[in-house]
């Protein structure tokens, strides 16, 4: 699988990525299977090219799945990157500047809410990094 990719506050209150892999735990019939992740809900989301989202936080912890189209996301430290169709975002900067959003194609994702903003997709780190 593709790294999971954390969008998170730093020490700086500015918002910062960073590459994760899924702390996967048991072997299946049907695969290699992570850790179970608490959730609060799910929402499909369909998006148009051209909207931009300025300067924001993330509203809770929630994990941005991207099946289709591609969106660009300017963290307030500087960074930019663009999220094509499998690519994960686990958005966790709540506090801080933020970043900004912009859909750079028709597309779709599906957002997934999960109920501790400390936990990471990898246990053993912490999305709380200090920079």
């Amino acid at each position: 699988m593709k790294k999971i990719i954390t969008l998170f506050s730093g020490a700086d209150n500015k918002s910062y990525f960073k590459e994760e892999t899924p702390n996967y735990e048991t072997k299946q019939h049907l695969g290699i299977y992570s850790k179970k992740i608490p959730t609060t809900g799910m929402m499909f989301r369909i998006f148009e090219a051209g909207a931009k989202y300025d300067w924001h936080n993330a509203p809770q912890p929630q994990y941005i799945v991207y099946l289709k189209g591609e969106v660009e996301v300017e963290a307030s430290g500087g960074e930019k990157r663009i999220f094509k169709p499998g690519d994960v975002l686990f958005a966790t900067d709540l506090t801080g500047q933020g970043h900004i959003t912009k859909t750079l194609t028709d597309g779709n994702s599906i957002i997934i809410t999960t109920q501790d903003p400390i936990e990471a997709p990898n246990s053993s780190s912490s999305i709380r990094a200090k920079l």
